[in-house]
């Protein structure tokens, strides 16, 4: 084996290192009253948080992501699709080895007869 091949024990310490900064984000959310999203640590140790759509309004939705762009001190960036749906997007680094992003998929509110506005 090459000095630069990945082992899976390097795929666990990184996926342990993402796990435990998981950890500190939801015992943080809990004591600042941060919203709850999902979160997914890939076999890079790579975390993606992904902000709840189901039982959410669009503006709800935009300020629980605007929520955890704070708590992690990034800038985010996005794009609106012709649709009108918005996807949200921000990278972070916590330390030397874990890092990942926040995003949110926006839908356009519906209008009272059940189509797009």
């Amino acid at each position: 084996m090459a000095e630069h091949d990945i082992t899976e024990q390097d795929r666990n310490r990184w996926q342990r290192l993402a796990h435990d900064e998981v950890g500190v984000f939801l015992s943080d959310a809990r004591s600042l009253g941060l919203p709850a999203v999902t979160w997914i640590i890939a076999t890079t140790g790579a975390i993606t948080g992904k902000v709840n759509a189901l039982g959410s309004t669009p503006a709800k939705q935009r300020a629980d992501f605007d929520a955890w762009v704070a708590y992690l001190g990034v800038t985010p960036s996005g794009r609106t699709r012709r649709d009108g749906s918005v996807t949200l997007h921000a990278k972070f680094e916590r330390g030397d080895l874990v890092g990942g992003a926040i995003r949110a998929d926006i839908d356009p509110p519906m209008d009272d007869g059940g189509g797009a506005p």
